[in-house]
């Protein structure tokens, strides 16, 4: 095994490289601005020879094509120079002085810039789960069993899709979908789920993000009360408050959303956001008596539902519940779905089902636009639906899933009982715990965390102050022995001053 001479340590140790996986920004883009920001700041000096592609990418926890890519960047704008047998160093004169950052200023000459009132909303809004790392540990929420994904197969269907694109497909495809995909959908959805569905009902999104935040454009006007689920969803908070809407807190109990709650407070609301088959993130079902009061109020107030079904199909035991869309005789609800939960985030695909007398309107506002996701992955994703592989993914990870939840429940029970009160999970890769009344749900998170445990606060879930604290917990990424250990290890964070 090759070691790293003491230059080369020091070398590395000046470089103070860091990359941030939480950010959008490309990771080779990070070692790049990084590497040239310590360049320009006189910490590697011209002609030092930097430590090999292979040791920076060992150091950062990154494949070594990252490093290469970055490392490439630099050579091209004259900050490094390579040569064989001499590796790659700074270059011993640096690019013309107009590269040079200015000087950083402490203060400002003048007032910070002003921001909309949506803007100022959305930066108060809670975070959920610190990230403590980009490997799934113990509890990350919202995570699936990526390990057990055919991830060869998919391969596979995304090279065929390459070979065989034509040039439509090519060109970015239709901007409502791949049609193959939206007839897929449509046939899934009304044998899994009971929707009501034509293929040209179904419009393609980049995911459940894309679907409020389409519908929250074509149906709600600026100022109009939105229901949200209080607890709920930050991504559906995020979006009314991006729409400039006026989010309405609508209490959620063990029969899912309060719909009387919501009609007292605000009668002549515009749109209900909701996730009737697995509440988010308390994980309560809507019962029968308040889908259908839910329903009548939307006919008589002339309101839309956009119902959030993004992980229901994971029911443990049992055929998935019928969809609150597939009740729907008044053309009220719109019916979003998502396959990063199904499959893998970073698949970024979705989709609403709209009613027949928005296909126009929704239609309409897509023509002048490119299609919401990459048109090859789409057309992958029609064959693997096509051909069963989606249905099979589905079956096996619900028995995954259910293994998961009672090894979670049954950790918490037996560990932590008395601080912990786990909810029901029949449902899903995630569950709610709460906590003593006024224990602060924050500060258990943050002990936790420095235990090396993941999990969110409940109360950032909330649009108001106060309520009960809980934790939410995700096991969809964790094996059996790995819940154990963790509960283990958040059973001491627990007991620890």
């Amino acid at each position: 095994m090759r070691t790293v001479g003491a230059d080369q340590k020091r070398t590395l140790a000046s470089l103070l490289l860091r990359v941030d996986r939480k950010t959008s920004a490309p990771l080779h883009a990070q070692i790049d601005q990084a590497l040239r920001a310590r360049i320009l700041a006189g910490a590697v000096r011209p002609g030092t020879r930097l430590p090999s592609s292979r040791t920076l990418a060992a150091e950062l926890g990154v494949a070594r094509t990252t490093v290469l890519q970055a490392l490439e960047a630099l050579q091209a704008e004259g900050y490094l120079v390579a040569a064989p047998r001499s590796g790659v160093r700074v270059a011993p004169e640096l690019p013309e002085e107009g590269f040079t950052p200015a000087p950083v200023r402490t203060g400002l000459a003048s007032s910070p810039p002003r921001l909309s009132a949506a803007a100022r909303a959305l930066a108060g809004l809670g975070t959920g789960a610190r990230r403590l790392g980009p490997a799934p540990r113990p509890f990350r929420p919202g995570l699936p069993a990526l390990d057990l994904f055919p991830t060869a197969l998919w391969s596979r269907l995304v090279g065929q899709a390459q070979s065989r694109a034509s040039a439509r497909l090519l060109e970015g495809g239709d901007p409502a979908g791949h049609p193959g995909l939206r007839r897929a959908i449509s046939d899934h959805v009304v044998a899994a789920r009971g929707a009501r569905c034509t293929p040209e009902q179904v419009f393609i999104t980049g995911g459940t993000q894309q679907a409020f935040e389409e519908v929250l454009r074509l149906v709600v006007d600026p100022g109009e009360e939105v229901w949200l689920e209080d607890p709920g969803y930050l991504g559906a908070q995020r979006a009314v408050l991006g729409a400039s809407a006026r989010p309405v807190p609508v209490p959620v109990d063990d029969e899912g959303l309060d719909v009387d709650a919501g009609i007292r407070r605000a009668p002549r609301a515009r749109l209900v956001i909701l996730a009737p088959s697995h509440q988010y993130p308390l994980g309560a079902t809507l019962s029968l008596a308040r889908r259908m009061a839910l329903l009548r109020w939307a006919g008589a107030a002339r309101a839309m539902i956009l119902e959030d079904d993004y992980d229901s199909e994971f029911r443990h035991r049992g055929r998935p519940l019928t969809a609150l869309q597939g009740l729907d005789d008044g053309g009220r609800v719109l019916y979003a779905g998502t396959f990063s939960k199904t499959m893998f985030p970073g698949l970024r695909l979705g989709y609403v089902v709209v009613p027949p007398a928005l296909v126009d309107v929704f239609g309409a506002a897509r023509a002048s636009l490119f299609a919401p996701a990459s048109a090859l992955e789409q057309a992958a994703l029609a064959t693997f639906m096509d051909e069963g592989h989606f249905a099979r993914h589905i079956r096996r990870m619900r028995g995954v899933y259910r293994e998961r939840a009672e090894a979670l429940l049954d950790g918490l029970r037996s560990r932590c009982a008395g601080v912990l009160e786990p909810k029901p999970c029949d449902t899903g890769m995630q569950l709610c715990a709460m906590l003593p009344r006024g224990v602060s749900d924050v500060a258990v998170r943050d002990r936790a965390a420095r235990a090396g445990i993941e999990v969110a606060p409940l109360s950032d879930y909330r649009l108001g102050r106060g309520g009960r604290g809980g934790l939410v917990f995700g096991f969809g990424a964790i094996r059996p022995p790995a819940i154990r250990t963790g509960v283990e290890t958040l059973q001491r964070a627990l007991e620890s001053p």
